[in-house]
């Protein structure tokens, strides 16, 4: 096996391997080093169309890439739901039922007394979902935060923990409480801003509101 054909199989691997990404912009990242080294090789063995293909591949990643980047094209938005009964919001529980339990294996949705419920919309559409409530000293206690595969960039969360109080009704908050729950969910919490609080628990989280 000579290096050409070894840079043939490390192209396959790499878009094989971006299609099992959960994340979009990892998908597309992925694809875009599979895409430009398949055009190489389509290059050096003078295969034109595996060239033009795959070259054409490549620019389409580079272009929503960029599109991905802070301050470009997606509009935030937060929408909260009065009831908890709401029949989108059931239905969203029940289609990621699933998914959501890998990172918040203890979640209830009825085990919140007075929960205060908003859906994170990306250029309108809703891709993410935090159920709190409010507890003793001013806490927000986070039951649920959740966003969907595709879109786990951390800017969901870090659009929602800047913008909460715009349509959470919780004065007095001082910061946000929430279990860890499962090893991903952990490090996600620390990713956007949560610390471990040993004081409230082995496996308890807090940022300020």
């Amino acid at each position: 096996m000579n290096w050409i054909e070894i840079l043939g199989y490390a192209a396959s691997l790499l878009v094989a391997i971006s299609l099992t990404m959960s994340s979009l912009a990892r998908l597309r990242a992925l694809n875009l080093v599979g895409a430009g080294l398949f055009a190489v090789y389509g290059w050096l063995v003078g295969a034109i169309p595996v060239l033009l293909v795959n070259g054409f591949i490549a620019v389409v990643n580079v272009v929503f890439l960029a599109r991905m980047q802070p301050g470009r094209s997606e509009a935030f938005e937060l929408l909260a739901i009065g009831r908890r009964d709401n029949r989108y919001l059931q239905r969203f529980l029940e289609f990621h039922r699933r998914d959501i339990a890998l990172f918040s294996p203890g979640f209830d949705a009825a085990a919140a007394a007075d929960p205060r419920i908003v859906f994170i919309l990306r250029d309108m559409q809703p891709v993410g979902l935090v159920i709190c409530e409010p507890a003793a000293g001013g806490d927000l206690r986070v039951l649920l935060d959740y966003v969907i595969p595709s879109y786990r960039d951390f800017r969901c969360a870090h659009y929602f923990y800047s913008a909460w109080s715009t349509v959470v009704e919780c004065p007095g908050a001082r910061r946000f409480v929430a279990t860890g729950g499962s090893e991903k969910h952990r490090w996600y919490l620390k990713k956007v801003g949560f610390a471990a609080e040993p004081a409230l628990g082995p496996d308890v989280f807090v940022r300020a509101a």
